[in-house]
């Protein structure tokens, strides 16, 4: 896959080895275990854009003083058990009391489906999809470990917003972290629930319309919008015209497509198609998929960000990897991703694709499989981008 012009990122190791294009101490997040194994540090020469006072601001191409990594694979557990596969059972959530003009909900196949800009987003928000969003969630904290972002905040942020927030875990997280903040999560769903943090609000809104907020962020932070965004350039740009000067922010996305270090990624097949199908629609739909994760640094240097970092991790699909906190991470991640194979393919397959119901339905075993497949040592590589906006009149040499 070409990398983007302006985020050159150098290939992430093993052991969910993380890589970094700049470098920086990250202070964020309650760190319950050890974070993953050090990033690998390069940088990016650039200079911003005139929104950043009118100085030119350049990256520093000097190597980081963490040193360079030799890329390593993933090793493989050769006692793991034949069929991976993690069970468990569903949750139910509380909905925040909003209008019934939005709590009109729209039902398709057996989903439902938010109806506020209804088709702006094509995954359901039922209860089912609502305790894969939270499982997903859980992923992010462990590769991260235990923190809710990778950006050096201050530690008494005042105003933190969350985009896409979903159920809202990140942002009541985040509330109770940050006591000194006043946390607000925007989504197209209300389903949030109702009893959060005094510090904490939730707003039904569609985050590519402009934004009206009366004061400026100290964190803006977003994850996993790849299938709700057509403009990411003028969302970057929104983000930029709201943050405080010295302000971040942080997008977290992976990549749309499987890789393996050992080359049994051909025992995926089915899987590898699958996620084809997935960012070809997408494409149709107007909203690109398997390139956002490693776009995201290039669109944030082209708003004006500067110190931007891109950490990137692969995260397994399985309990295959040798290692006991990456087997840890693939078992959860694996229950997810069983989990997400309908919500993300059956709106885009039968209504963009042309697929009956039943034939999506058929579609979606081989994918299925191919997650439980031991012989299969695939993972997806997993972007944390963070970047600062400057103060007026900066100047890096």
């Amino acid at each position: 896959m070409p990398q983007p012009p302006a985020a050159e990122t150098s290939g992430s190791g093993g052991h969910l080895q993380a890589t970094s294009t700049a470098q920086t101490t990250a202070q964020s997040g309650s760190a319950s275990q050890p974070p993953l194994p050090p990033p690998q540090t390069t940088t990016t020469a650039t200079t911003s854009p005139a929104a950043s006072g009118g100085s030119e601001v350049a990256y520093d191409n000097a190597p980081g003083n963490d040193g360079h990594q030799d890329d390593e694979h993933v090793e493989v557990d050769t006692q793991s058990e034949a069929d991976s596969s993690y069970d468990y059972e569903d949750s139910m959530s509380s909905s925040t009391s909003i209008s019934s003009s939005i709590l009109n909900y729209t039902y398709e196949n057996g989903r439902r489906y938010h109806a506020y800009r209804s088709g702006e987003y094509m995954l359901p928000n039922d209860e089912q999809e609502q305790q894969r969003l939270d499982l997903k969630h859980h992923v992010f904290k462990l590769v991260l470990g235990g923190r809710l972002f990778c950006a050096p905040i201050d530690a008494n942020p005042q105003r933190i917003l969350d985009v896409g927030t979903g159920t809202g875990l990140w942002a009541i997280e985040a509330a109770d972290e940050f006591p000194s903040a006043e946390v607000t999560g925007i989504d197209l769903s209300p389903i949030q629930p109702a009893w959060v943090p005094t510090n904490c609000k939730f707003i039904i809104d569609n985050a590519e319309e402009d934004w009206v907020y009366s004061s400026k962020f100290d964190l803006i932070h977003w994850r996993v919008l790849a299938s709700g965004i057509r403009d990411w350039p003028r969302l970057f740009a929104q983000a930029y015209a709201n943050l405080k000067e010295g302000g971040w922010v942080e997008a977290q996305e992976h990549d749309v497509r499987i890789e393996s270090d050992d080359g049994t990624v051909v025992n995926a097949p089915h899987l590898e198609r699958f996620f084809q199908l997935i960012d070809e629609a997408s494409v149709r739909n107007g909203k690109m998929m398997d390139k956002v994760a490693e776009r995201q640094k290039e669109w944030m240097i082209q708003a004006g960000f500067v110190d931007v970092h891109d950490q990137v991790y692969k995260v397994p699909i399985g309990r295959w990897p040798k290692d006991k906190r990456l087997k840890e991470i693939g078992m959860y991640y694996q229950a997810q991703c069983l989990d997400a194979v309908e919500p993300i393919s059956v709106a885009l397959f039968t209504r963009v694709l042309g697929y009956s119901y039943e034939e999506a339905q058929v579609m979606m075993v081989g994918p299925r499989n191919d997650m439980k497949n031991p012989n299969a040592h695939v993972y997806m590589k997993f972007h944390f981008v963070y970047g600062r906006k400057p103060f007026a009149g900066e100047v890096f040499g």
